[in-house]
């Protein structure tokens, strides 16, 4: 498990990733980058949060 949120939280995001590369149906895909892109967002945030 990894040591810290952002960390954790690019993990999720590049497992969504990988979903949306895997699905095969337009709307899955859509949805698997929409999740990416809010674990990136939580990412982020938890990085500035640790960098105070």
């Amino acid at each position: 498990m990894p040591r810290n949120n952002s960390a954790y939280y690019r993990a999720k995001a590049e497992d969504c990733r990988a979903q949306a590369e895997r699905a095969s149906r337009p709307l899955d895909k859509e949805s698997w980058q929409r999740l990416a892109d809010e674990w990136q967002k939580l990412a982020e945030h938890a990085e500035r949060l640790e960098n105070q």
